[in-house]
């Protein structure tokens, strides 16, 4: 029995050594292993949620993570994994409650003051979100950052110098290409879309160019959307978030010239 149970902690701390490693592969290989034989123990259903949300088969890896929590009401570490993921999934009400249970059980959860935050802006409660970013990045400094902000006339100043920057051919064929600015996108684009994810950076709506006749029925106008609040949160400076902009937009700008992911690098729009 001691031997099996080595084993099996063997095993874990091997599966989470791989999705540290960015194995993710064999993360979920293991933890499905793990599961034929230990499919009730918590530690288990919350390694395979874990790494399942990380393979993104997120239907699958919010079953395992309820099932860690129905078998062991109190493992936060599961509580948290699982309102993040309800966040990327856009289940926002259900992952309010998951934070509001975390901080209940501990004020001083990081991790539930970040998702407090990313759910505050969802309301567009700003102030709010600004101060449950404080208070993740006072508890754990080194996991979560207090990103720069820029009023929305400095942020519209940075997309015009990067639309400046862009190759006259380039904008010459952007032609009356609307580029919004929104703080997060919106619940309404979010379902429009086939993977919708919160933390989008930007997104290109409407027909690429190569695709697009003279023949085309009237229809709305083709936009590029930058998502403020975003681009700030993953950048550690005002430097960096200025090139962030430059980046998603030359990014989207490439989708709307009818470039693929991988065409996108290759061609330089990034």
């Amino acid at each position: 029995m001691l031997d099996d149970e080595a084993g099996r902690e063997e095993r874990l701390e091997e599966a989470w050594r791989a999705l540290e490693d960015g194995e993710v592969d064999g993360a979920v290989a293991i933890a499905r292993g793990l599961l034929a034989t230990d499919g009730a123990d918590p530690e288990v259903l919350y390694l395979a949620g874990s790494a399942l949300m990380e393979a993104d088969l997120t239907e699958e890896a919010e079953h395992y993570l309820r099932l860690a929590l129905q078998s062991c009401p109190t493992h936060n570490d599961a509580r948290a994994a699982l309102a993040q993921l309800l966040f990327d999934r856009c289940k926002f009400g259900e992952a309010w409650t998951e934070v509001g249970i975390l901080l209940d059980a501990d004020p001083e959860d990081a991790r539930a003051h970040h998702l407090a935050s990313l759910l505050s802006e969802r309301r567009g409660e700003y102030a709010r979100a600004e101060e449950e970013e404080r208070m993740a990045h006072r508890l754990a400094p080194e996991a979560f950052s207090v990103p720069p902000r820029f009023t929305r006339e400095e942020f519209d100043a940075a997309v015009e110098e990067a639309i400046a920057e862009l190759p006259a051919e380039v904008r010459e064929r952007m032609g009356n290409l609307a580029v919004v600015v929104e703080d997060v996108p919106s619940l309404r684009l979010l379902r429009a879309l086939d993977a919708p994810s919160p933390s989008l950076l930007g997104l290109f709506v409407g027909t690429p160019l190569p695709e697009q006749s003279l023949g085309d029925l009237p229809r709305p106008p083709d936009a590029i959307y930058l998502f403020k609040r975003n681009l700030e949160r993953i950048s550690e400076t005002r430097t960096e978030l200025i090139e962030e902009i430059r980046i998603t937009l030359l990014h989207e700008v490439g989708h709307f010239m009818g470039l693929d992911e991988g065409q996108i690098g290759e061609s330089g729009f990034e």
